[in-house]
């Protein structure tokens, strides 16, 4: 008899989903969420190794940060075959 007691419960979730939606309560109003201010125009990201920093681009996210392809991190190197 275990399995009457979640197919009950789902029998209530799924009358709670063809209930219509509740009445708005007084005070609350729709708002447009088209308000977010503009995106600022970022300058390209750039090479974080070294002090002072590379800076060089294009630079790729490696977990260590961004950096250039001169200074990407070791295990992501190519082999090279002789």
């Amino acid at each position: 008899m275990t399995a009457a007691k979640p197919r009950a419960r789902l029998e209530a979730a799924r009358r709670m989903l063809d209930a219509p939606p509740p009445e708005p309560l007084p005070g609350q109003a729709a708002l447009d969420v088209d308000t977010a201010p503009p995106a600022e125009d970022k300058p390209p990201p750039s090479c974080e190794h070294g002090n002072p920093r590379c800076h060089a681009q294009p630079a790729r996210f490696y977990p260590c940060g961004w950096k250039c392809d001169e200074h990407q991190p070791a295990n992501t190197h190519r082999r090279r075959t002789p």
